[in-house]
């Protein structure tokens, strides 16, 4: 019998932008590493969104929403953490 040791993962926000979408969602990553270990790994073609949504860059519409999306990371123009803007005073 194999045993593989849990890692717990970080859940971290992202929006990525592709030629034609912009997609909300959370990626995981293992504690201590950066957004850009996971995109530079070589050995895996896709990064898994959870709670994505995707939005048409032409409309700004909603085009649909899933818990679980695998995107081509040859797809991914930009990807940045998501963040909250400090509320205007």
């Amino acid at each position: 019998m194999v045993y593989k040791a849990h890692l717990k993962k970080e859940r971290l926000e992202v929006i990525v932008r592709t030629n034609s979408e912009k997609i909300e969602g959370e990626i995981q990553i293992l504690p201590g590493t950066r957004l850009l270990d996971a995109l530079n790994r070589e050995d895996e073609l896709y990064i898994a969104l959870g709670e994505a949504k995707v939005y048409s860059i032409a409309t700004e519409k909603l085009l649909f929403q899933s818990n679980f999306l695998a995107l081509n990371k040859d797809q991914i123009v930009m990807i940045a953490e998501s963040y909250t803007l400090p509320s205007q005073v």
